[in-house]
């Protein structure tokens, strides 16, 4: 009932989907991302939009998550980021999930005491310069040979790794990287497995054309923000935004100049001043290093957060917006007329990037879910026009299947 709402346009989702699906060409798979509950805008529903697209499969991060894709009527392959942990071999194979494995010794003793009713699909994750999860390039053969051994309760069926630098494309390490892969993918023991090989995240299937090879699983840029972020944008890649915050005004105070507001008095009014309060707080997942940082949009204008960011409420300065009232609509992030507040801006604010803003919405703000039919307005080109759609001309028909209660 309270009047603080997020707007997710799918319709964005399936237009980023089809900037990295004409990026990496017809050959190359795109496997969207869609853990942590879909950066934070809803797994189920992004899954299904895309699955009406053509999604080849998806990855998540737990097997939670996975779950919740089954139960949802996704039948798409799903990739298990976070493998094996907590020893869910029969959990996994019973819902059709493919884990990484990452940890020769615990993994294999954990495949060798399950009994999967069917036989397990997963992928070897290399560490070729993460310096994170995975295994060491010099122990891939002995670590296929040992689940060769285990024999039909397991199928390996691919190599997987990630990249560390991609998204700051001037350093050589995604090069390195790379150097190391192919070098790995050269030993005899390889040969004639037919693995499939994933190794490029946004950023390295948008810079890197090596990097792509049988399958890419695009996140950030599927939400609209760059990988890049901060020497690039979704604009310049051809990307739409995804995600609004939408709320209203509940009160509005006249303030004399010299009056103390808030928590600890942080800041006090130097004017006679029109105070609005919003009810948005960080137990919405609006930062509480927003205050006097931030801004939101009220009328197509700008007006500043002043004060500090409490757990329900923001105060807004509207003494120069003279027509705002109790009920006038804020935009927190979004477009309101000719201005918009996207998710790499308010990234810019907080010193962070655009996945923690995203990320970090409140699971208190109830998710509308828009299907735009015009999906492409206008042409974008994406490096050397690798990516665009024809001017205003391109719709979407609906999904391939409703979205079950989930409010349109």
């Amino acid at each position: 009932m309270r009047p603080n709402w997020l707007e997710i346009d799918l319709g964005a989702v399936v237009h980023n989907y089809r900037v990295a699906q004409k990026c990496v060409g017809s050959e190359v798979e795109v496997w969207p991302v869609v853990k942590a509950d879909g950066y934070g805008l809803g797994a189920v529903a992004v899954a299904q939009a895309l699955r009406g697209v053509g999604a080849a499969g998806f990855c998540v991060a737990l097997l939670e998550e996975g779950i919740a894709l089954r139960a949802a009527g996704i039948t798409q392959p799903v990739i298990l980021f976070s493998g094996l942990s907590g020893g869910c071999v029969e959990q996994a194979a019973q819902w059709g999930l493919e884990p990484f494995l990452y940890e020769p010794a615990s993994d294999l003793a954990t495949l060798a005491a399950a009994a999967p009713g069917r036989p397990l699909r997963v992928h070897i994750k290399v560490d070729t310069g993460m310096g994170r999860m995975g295994i060491a390039p010099s122990e891939v053969a002995a670590f296929l040979a040992a689940l060769d051994r285990l024999g039909d309760r397991v199928r390996v069926v691919g190599m997987v790794s990630h990249l560390a630098c991609a998204d700051e494309r001037q350093r050589p390490e995604t090069a390195r990287q790379l150097a190391v892969l192919q070098e790995l993918l050269a030993q005899p023991e390889l040969a004639g497995r037919n693995l499939r090989i994933s190794l490029a995240n946004s950023a390295g299937l948008l810079g890197y054309p090596a990097a792509r090879y049988h399958w890419v699983r695009p996140g950030i840029m599927l939400y609209g923000a760059s990988p890049f972020y901060p020497e690039g944008s979704w604009r310049q890649l051809g990307l739409r935004p995804v995600v609004a915050w939408r709320s209203r005004i509940i009160q509005l105070r006249n303030m004399p100049a010299g009056t103390p507001l808030g928590y600890g008095h942080s800041v006090t009014t130097t004017r006679p001043s029109r105070l609005a309060q919003v009810p948005v707080g960080y137990g919405d997942g609006y930062n509480r290093r927003l205050g006097g940082r931030g801004q939101v949009l009220i009328a197509g204008r700008r007006a500043p957060v002043i004060g500090r960011v409490c757990m329900d409420l923001i105060t807004v300065d509207v003494t120069d917006l003279p027509t705002a009232s109790v009920g006038t609509p804020v935009t927190l992030l979004g477009r309101d007329g000719a201005e918009m507040i996207d998710i790499e801006e308010m990234a810019t604010w907080l010193g962070t990037i655009p996945y923690e803003v995203i990320c970090a919405l409140g699971r208190r703000l109830p998710r509308r879910y828009l299907w735009m039919a015009q999906v492409c307005r206008t042409r974008h080109d994406l490096h050397a026009a690798t990516a665009s759609c024809a001017e205003g001309t391109e719709t979407e028909p609906p999904p391939a299947s409703p979205l079950p209660g989930l409010s349109t």
